[in-house]
Protein backbone atom coordinates (compact mmCIF):
# COMPACT_ATOMS: atom_id res chain seq x y z
CA UNK A 1 0.00 0.00 0.00
CA UNK A 2 1.12 3.36 -0.53
CA UNK A 3 0.11 6.79 -1.17
CA UNK A 4 -1.56 6.62 -4.72
CA UNK A 5 -2.74 8.85 -7.20
CA UNK A 6 -5.35 7.38 -9.74
CA UNK A 7 -6.48 8.03 -13.53
CA UNK A 8 -8.13 6.95 -16.62
CA UNK A 9 -9.91 8.31 -20.24
CA UNK A 10 -8.35 9.18 -22.89
CA UNK A 11 -5.53 11.61 -23.81
CA UNK A 12 -6.81 12.91 -27.01
CA UNK A 13 -3.99 13.40 -29.49
CA UNK A 14 -5.95 16.74 -30.24
CA UNK A 15 -4.23 19.13 -28.67
CA UNK A 16 -1.17 16.39 -27.13
CA UNK A 17 1.59 18.14 -28.81
CA UNK A 18 0.56 21.23 -26.76
CA UNK A 19 0.12 19.09 -23.93
CA UNK A 20 3.80 17.37 -24.24
CA UNK A 21 5.13 21.17 -24.55
CA UNK A 22 3.66 22.26 -21.65
CA UNK A 23 4.91 18.81 -19.89
CA UNK A 24 8.20 19.52 -21.10
CA UNK A 25 8.11 23.53 -19.25
CA UNK A 26 7.00 22.26 -16.37
CA UNK A 27 9.69 20.10 -16.08
CA UNK A 28 12.33 22.82 -16.75
CA UNK A 29 10.45 24.76 -14.10
CA UNK A 30 11.13 22.06 -11.60
CA UNK A 31 14.44 20.82 -12.15
CA UNK A 32 16.32 22.97 -9.58
CA UNK A 33 14.03 21.78 -6.33
CA UNK A 34 13.10 17.92 -7.66
CA UNK A 35 15.33 15.60 -9.61
CA UNK A 36 12.94 14.46 -12.28
CA UNK A 37 14.52 11.11 -14.02
CA UNK A 38 13.14 8.61 -16.35
CA UNK A 39 10.30 5.53 -15.11
CA UNK A 40 12.84 3.58 -13.62
CA UNK A 41 14.57 6.54 -11.82
CA UNK A 42 17.19 6.91 -14.05
CA UNK A 43 17.94 9.41 -17.05
CA UNK A 44 15.83 11.65 -18.76
CA UNK A 45 11.93 11.51 -18.56
CA UNK A 46 10.49 10.32 -21.72
CA UNK A 47 8.14 12.99 -22.68
CA UNK A 48 7.19 11.77 -26.54
CA UNK A 49 4.06 12.21 -29.10
CA UNK A 50 3.56 7.87 -27.61
CA UNK A 51 3.85 8.65 -23.66
CA UNK A 52 4.64 10.21 -20.26
CA UNK A 53 6.59 8.66 -18.89
CA UNK A 54 8.91 9.72 -15.34
CA UNK A 55 9.73 9.11 -12.15
CA UNK A 56 11.72 10.58 -8.96
CA UNK A 57 15.90 10.18 -8.46
CA UNK A 58 16.38 6.30 -8.26
CA UNK A 59 20.07 7.44 -6.83
CA UNK A 60 18.91 9.35 -3.58
CA UNK A 61 16.07 7.03 -2.98
CA UNK A 62 13.36 9.04 -4.24
CA UNK A 63 11.82 7.34 -6.88
CA UNK A 64 9.01 4.90 -6.61
CA UNK A 65 6.39 3.99 -8.77
CA UNK A 66 6.53 5.43 -12.44
CA UNK A 67 3.96 8.04 -13.94
CA UNK A 68 3.42 6.03 -17.29
CA UNK A 69 0.38 8.15 -19.39
CA UNK A 70 -0.53 6.95 -23.17
CA UNK A 71 -1.13 9.40 -25.61
CA UNK A 72 -4.40 8.71 -27.84
CA UNK A 73 -4.60 5.27 -25.95
CA UNK A 74 -7.76 5.03 -23.98
CA UNK A 75 -6.69 4.10 -20.41
CA UNK A 76 -9.58 1.72 -18.51
CA UNK A 77 -7.40 2.26 -15.10
CA UNK A 78 -4.24 2.99 -14.02
CA UNK A 79 -2.40 4.18 -10.86
CA UNK A 80 0.67 5.95 -9.62
CA UNK A 81 2.11 5.19 -5.98
CA UNK A 82 4.48 8.19 -5.39
CA UNK A 83 4.56 7.20 -1.46
CA UNK A 84 4.58 10.57 -1.14
CA UNK A 85 8.34 10.98 -2.27
CA UNK A 86 9.75 14.86 -3.79
CA UNK A 87 8.29 13.86 -7.40
CA UNK A 88 4.62 13.23 -5.96
CA UNK A 89 3.92 17.24 -6.45
CA UNK A 90 5.21 16.82 -10.33
CA UNK A 91 2.87 13.81 -10.84
CA UNK A 92 -0.13 16.10 -9.77
CA UNK A 93 1.33 19.06 -11.55
CA UNK A 94 1.21 16.54 -14.80
CA UNK A 95 -2.07 15.22 -14.01
CA UNK A 96 -3.60 18.41 -13.26
CA UNK A 97 -2.30 19.15 -17.04
CA UNK A 98 -3.96 16.38 -18.38
CA UNK A 99 -7.22 17.49 -17.17
CA UNK A 100 -6.74 20.97 -18.61
CA UNK A 101 -6.91 19.62 -22.19
CA UNK A 102 -8.72 16.70 -21.62
CA UNK A 103 -11.60 17.75 -19.04
CA UNK A 104 -13.89 15.90 -16.97
CA UNK A 105 -15.35 12.58 -18.19
CA UNK A 106 -13.06 12.31 -20.73
CA UNK A 107 -10.14 12.40 -17.97
CA UNK A 108 -10.61 11.34 -14.61
CA UNK A 109 -7.94 11.71 -12.03
CA UNK A 110 -8.83 10.86 -8.32
CA UNK A 111 -6.22 10.71 -5.38
CA UNK A 112 -5.57 8.90 -2.05
CA UNK A 113 -5.17 12.68 -1.12
CA UNK A 114 -7.18 15.19 -0.83
CA UNK A 115 -7.27 18.46 -2.55
CA UNK A 116 -5.29 20.54 0.05
CA UNK A 117 -2.96 17.72 0.41
CA UNK A 118 -2.17 19.04 -3.52
CA UNK A 119 -1.11 21.90 -2.44
CA UNK A 120 2.57 21.81 -3.43
CA UNK A 121 1.70 20.05 -7.02
CA UNK A 122 -1.02 23.32 -7.47
CA UNK A 123 1.71 25.65 -6.34
CA UNK A 124 4.11 24.25 -9.11
CA UNK A 125 1.62 24.24 -11.50
CA UNK A 126 0.70 27.81 -10.84
CA UNK A 127 4.20 28.65 -11.40
CA UNK A 128 4.79 26.67 -14.60
CA UNK A 129 1.80 28.13 -16.41
CA UNK A 130 0.69 31.26 -14.73
CA UNK A 131 -2.63 29.81 -13.96
CA UNK A 132 -4.73 28.31 -10.80
CA UNK A 133 -5.62 24.70 -11.26
CA UNK A 134 -9.10 22.86 -11.18
CA UNK A 135 -9.88 20.99 -8.53
CA UNK A 136 -10.68 17.16 -10.74
CA UNK A 137 -14.47 16.27 -10.14
CA UNK A 138 -13.64 13.20 -8.70
CA UNK A 139 -11.57 14.64 -5.72
CA UNK A 140 -13.04 15.90 -2.51
CA UNK A 141 -11.49 18.93 -0.30
CA UNK A 142 -10.68 17.59 2.78
CA UNK A 143 -13.38 18.47 5.16
CA UNK A 144 -15.83 16.35 3.52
Amino acid sequence: MGYTHYWRGLISSKNSHLLLKDITHLLTTTTTTIKIRGPLGTGQPLITPQSISLNGEAEDQDSHESLRIPINKAIPFQFCKTARKPYDDVVCAVLLRCLYYNPYPAFEVSSDGSWEEWTAGRELYRKAFEAEATMPETMTPSWN
